[in-house]
């Protein structure tokens, strides 16, 4: 059976309104979805009295450390330890070839003997008055030269012997046995591990903030070990600023826990936690991650969580000063509020989130 020229046109307009249909519908279907939950990180806020916490970075050092060196030089008679050895108060590092010492020193007491005696004689014919006042200062006077004399022979014999001036650790020996130093050449290097020290470089800002904040504890992490958290105590501060940096070094003593090797030169990280010394209205105040405050050209503001519906809206907020990463909120927000941090630069004014967990 034939099918006419009109039939075909009536199949052909009849696909095209199909296929219109179906597509039509297709769109509706995609407008018709729930729109996307953003996932966020959120914050449920406290008074800005509770700890803030500031972190810098820093470089273990030795609390106590020693280069040590011969006052006199000579040959290296004997290297008595090695490095990385652990040595005791007074413990003998290394000596020099003494034998010239020890002649010097023993033409040096012979000289003083016979002065010695002939300063005596002179006394007892004095007491006699056999020779002259004169004489007898003269013979003191040389007496008390070649005291001096054997004093500085002996002191250098002393000074051959090379001794640790405290317990610790041998960290460097730059020399070997049979070696020739000058006096003042780095012979060892000597560190005492049972107390190390951080130093960090304090910005102007957060001196001056001092008296308004209340110590909470000092903390070194090192980089190596992240998860070890070390207690530390303020040793010392550089009261004249950096001309540079404009910042002052500020120096922490901890012992290293016996389940951590810590050497001199680690790299780590030193966190202090201070609180605001609050009372009356400003105890109300909160403390906002800085991550969380955004600029609308002069204006602050900050997304509020609504924990019912889980929708945000926008809330002007008045930020005062803070530290390291936070910042304090005096107006706009209270304590229990809770908003978003990360992420909250992709919201907008009643879109619904979620928490957002890694």
């Amino acid at each position: 059976m034939r099918t006419s020229g009109r039939a075909l046109a009536h199949l052909s307009l009849l696909s095209a309104t199909l296929l219109t249909i179906t597509a039509c519908g297709g769109g509706e279907t995609e407008v018709a979805r729930e729109p996307a939950v953003r996932p966020v990180k959120l914050i449920t806020l406290e008074s800005a009295s509770n700890v803030e916490t500031v972190r810098f970075p820093a470089v273990v050092d030795a609390a106590q450390r020693s280069e040590l060196s011969f006052q006199v030089g000579g040959l290296i008679e004997t290297v008595a330890v090695a490095e990385a050895e652990d040595v005791e108060q007074g413990a003998v590092i290394a000596r020099l070839d003494q034998r010239d010492f020890e002649s010097q020193a023993d033409s040096a007491r012979s000289q003083y003997n016979n002065a010695e005696e002939e300063y005596q004689r002179a006394v007892r014919l004095s007491a006699e008055d056999a020779i002259a006042r004169s004489v007898l200062e003269q013979r003191e006077s040389q007496r008390d030269v070649t005291r001096a004399a054997l004093d500085r022979a002996e002191k250098a014999l002393e000074d051959t012997v090379l001794r640790a001036p405290f317990a610790g650790v041998v960290a460097q020996i730059p020399v070997r046995e049979s070696q020739t130093v000058a006096a003042g050449q780095l012979v060892a290097a000597l560190i005492a591990v049972g107390s190390l020290e951080v130093t960090i470089n304090m910005p102007a800002r957060l001196v001056a903030l001092s008296p308004e904040v209340e110590n909470r504890g000092a903390f070194v992490f090192l980089d190596a070990a992240p998860d070890n958290r070390i207690n530390a105590e303020f040793k010392e501060a550089d009261l004249l600023a950096d001309t540079a940096s404009q910042t002052y070094r500020v120096t922490f003593a901890f012992t290293p826990p016996d389940n951590l090797l810590i050497l001199p030169g680690m790299n780590a990280t030193v966190e202090l936690n201070a609180a605001r010394q609050s009372t009356g209205e400003a105890a109300n105040r909160v403390s906002v991650p800085l991550s969380a405050i955004l600029s609308d050209g002069s204006d602050n503001y900050v997304w509020v969580v609504d924990q019912d519906s889980m929708t945000v809206s926008k809330r002007a907020v008045t930020v005062a000063g803070g530290i390291g990463e936070t910042a304090v909120v005096t107006e706009g927000l209270t304590v229990g509020d809770t908003i978003a941090t990360a992420g909250a630069s992709f919201l907008a004014d009643g879109m619904q989130v979620r928490p957002w967990t890694d």
